[in-house]
């Protein structure tokens, strides 16, 4: 019997059984995709994430794949402002680097030392009982159970195993992305341009390859175009304009929402949750890959402050009081923020206000991406 089971092969779990590994558990992961899939997101890895992977032992292996050091970010937004925000942290810059390549990165570094990954294994549901936590797996036409005493969540934003309600609807933000050749951007460069009803973000890789990735919001009235959307916007950026003037589309659109965004960590008798299983931040600028990244860091300084042989429960709420000192005031930010983005005049002229002042600009880079 495995000592951890771990659903969801993404960051957020991946993070968790590398560092679970590296205390030697025997930690099961399973995911439901046969290999790490396109994902809509955008992609970049602020510094505090490039800190976690150096923790996690998987920076220079990402680096000798090819991710590439970020460290400004371009600003733009409907007034026409255009500044350079920086983005490195002391010494740390952050990363441009495809979510697959991340992902099968870290992948191989557990298997590596030992942990095992189950591809294409769906799980069907979980309980516990007095032996720890079971999980029915489906994998191909087959059907079996695993049993340990810890299962960690990190099945996304719509995990079925967390016990956070779930409101499907039409209406609410949408995220989306799709990858472009011949942007006029270099490789490693991050630029975000927002708008009266939402954003753009553009990041380039090493490979010269553009993950253009956007926020929306829906009211419900007309079915989601995603091309539509990203041509409304370059039409009203110019910067946009002048950045897609060549551009061409060389992967099909993703698009997923509504979002179910969160102002805190879901609370509940399930196990232990990770990633966006735990919380829904707003994609900003890396601040929900960081989180998800932080997972096994995370985990590690609870199992170090537990103590050799503390339960599985006393560990995770430990882990869940730490979670939540780092990451509330971050995730109330963020909706903050959001609320501003919900309308256009407050769109229109935030962003300039803020990216004007120094040290007001400072302060919202540090709510956003320091942690605490």
């Amino acid at each position: 019997m495995p000592d951890v089971l771990v659903v969801g092969a993404g960051p957020a779990g991946l993070s968790a059984a590398i560092a679970l590994r590296g205390a030697g558990a025997e930690v099961f992961v399973l995911e439901q995709h046969p290999s790490p899939p396109p994902r809509v997101c955008g992609a970049f890895i602020n510094p505090e994430g490039a800190a976690h992977l150096d923790t996690l032992g998987v920076l220079r292996p990402l680096l000798d794949a090819g991710a590439v050091a970020v460290t400004e970010c371009r600003l733009t937004w409907p007034a026409g402002g255009d500044v350079r925000v920086p983005i490195v942290r002391g010494d740390r810059a952050g990363l441009a680097v495809p979510r697959p390549t991340l992902e099968r990165v870290m992948a191989d570094h557990l298997v590596a030392r030992g942990g095992n990954v189950r591809w294409d294994s769906r799980v069907h549901r979980a309980y516990r009982d007095r032996d720890g936590w079971s999980v029915e797996i489906l994998s191909g036409t087959s059907r079996h159970v695993l049993t340990a005493p810890l299962l960690v969540a990190a099945d996304g934003r719509f995990s079925t195993l967390s016990g956070r309600p779930v409101h499907k609807s039409r209406t609410g933000w949408f995220g989306w992305n799709a990858s472009f050749v011949e942007v006029d951007q270099r490789p490693g460069v991050l630029s975000l341009h927002l708008g009266r009803k939402g954003y753009v973000g553009l990041l380039t890789f090493g490979n010269g390859l553009t993950n253009v990735c956007g926020l929306t919001r829906a009211d419900g009235t007309t079915p989601m175009r995603w091309e539509a959307v990203l041509s409304a916007a370059v039409r009203e950026r110019q910067a946009l304009h002048d950045l897609f003037r060549d551009a061409r589309r060389v992967a099909p659109y993703q698009g997923v929402g509504p979002l179910p965004f969160s102002r805190a960590m879901w609370k509940g008798p399930g196990p232990l949750l990770a990633g966006d299983a735990a919380a829904v931040g707003d994609p900003y600028m890396g601040e929900g890959i960081s989180r998800a990244l932080a997972t096994g860091p995370t985990l590690s300084a609870a199992l170090t402050l537990e103590g050799q042989g503390a339960s599985p429960e006393t560990v995770a709420a430990r882990y869940n009081t730490m979670w939540r000192q780092r990451y509330r005031l971050r995730l109330s930010f963020g909706t903050a923020a959001r609320w501003a983005f919900g309308g256009p005049r407050l769109a229109a002229r935030l962003p300039g206000a803020v990216a004007s002042h120094p040290t007001l600009l400072r302060v919202v880079l540090s709510l956003a991406h320091e942690p605490r």
